[in-house]
């Protein structure tokens, strides 16, 4: 009722990013190309968009605040000692380097094991596994 209320009758889409928040994007990400945004929760948003023909995705607070962004890696462009430790699980199917706003930085991997099963590898910034799970059934393993 509340979003039909500020959609109708004050023509406000709640749907949509506020003027605050297109600020800190464009602050923080000025070259960026091709943004789709979209509402995640009551109070977050989730951008997509591209930077140097790289996919990066940014969660923001409708206040402004930037929260993370997540990032497709290249594997040739990973660190080598990162890429040895995660190859030792298997082929690197993608990496995403995800960057928070509290300093704790870190990687997603999906790993393809020798029996074709998927994994999925957290890393903090160095490249050691803080969590495991099974891609399929997303189980902690």
């Amino acid at each position: 009722m509340k979003d039909f209320i500020l959609k109708y009758l004050f023509r406000i889409d709640p749907n949509t990013p506020g003027q605050n928040l297109l600020k800190s994007f464009t602050a923080l990400f000025p070259e960026a190309t091709n943004v789709e945004w979209s509402k995640e929760k009551e109070n977050r948003f989730e951008v997509i968009f591209r930077i140097n023909g790289n996919e990066q995705i940014a969660l923001f607070e409708k206040s402004g605040k930037w929260l993370r962004t997540e990032t497709n890696c290249k594997i040739e462009e990973l660190d080598e000692s990162i890429r040895e430790k995660l190859e030792a699980f298997g082929q690197i199917m993608s990496s995403i380097y995800r960057e928070k706003a509290n300093n704790v930085d870190s990687y997603e991997f999906i790993i393809r094991d020798h029996f074709q099963v998927r994994h999925i590898f957290i890393t903090d910034s160095e490249g050691n596994i803080t969590e495991r799970r099974n891609f399929d059934e997303g189980e902690l393993l």
